[in-house]
């Protein structure tokens, strides 16, 4: 489930020790970049509750996390696969060939190849890779959205220009 103005940052899979501590599995690409973070929103029955936290450890794709006046395992047993929340606003600033999803929503897609595509519309973000989806000639035409195939990003101008495999737009309007 999203949030207006937040965005997912993983969620707890286990307790870790008696002390009540969590882990917290990460879905973002520098889970080191979260070692400082004093505070989460924790999804709770849809609605989202903040709690202060302290980063105990960092460990492969994990965070082991400690919620302030959560000192018990069972208490600590509630949260396992609650989601994990932060402010946008708390977001490191993107930049260079590097964008948020929700930063790429809306932007207009200009290819070497087939020319301007149109606004992105969504992106799905799948295991293998994240897929752009435009809405193209009145169809919806999927790319994979990564870097080798994004160029350049003019954030002032909201166009991301790519080199797409050529004839991978042709799939989608035949």
């Amino acid at each position: 489930m999203g949030h207006e103005g937040y965005y997912y940052l993983g969620s707890f899979t286990r307790v870790h020790g008696v002390k009540g501590n969590l882990i917290l599995k990460p879905d973002v690409d520098d889970p080191a970049r979260y070692r400082k973070t004093t505070r989460i929103f924790v999804d709770k029955e849809g609605a989202l509750t903040e709690y202060a936290s302290q980063t105990v450890s960092i460990g492969p794709g994990q965070l082991i996390i400690h919620l302030k006046g959560i000192d018990d395992r069972d208490v600590a047993a509630e949260f396992m696969r609650a989601e994990v929340y932060l402010p946008l606003s708390e977001l490191p600033p993107s930049k260079g060939k590097h964008i948020y999803f929700h930063e790429a929503i809306g932007m207009m897609v200009i290819d070497d190849h087939a020319g301007e595509l149109g606004k992105i519309e969504t992106i799905y973000d799948l295991p293998e890779q994240p897929v752009a989806a435009v809405l193209h000639q009145e169809k919806e035409v999927l790319f994979p959205f990564i870097q080798a195939f994004i160029k350049e990003i003019d954030r002032e101008k909201g166009i991301i220009y790519t080199n797409l495999p050529e004839g991978l737009i042709d799939v989608y309007l035949q």
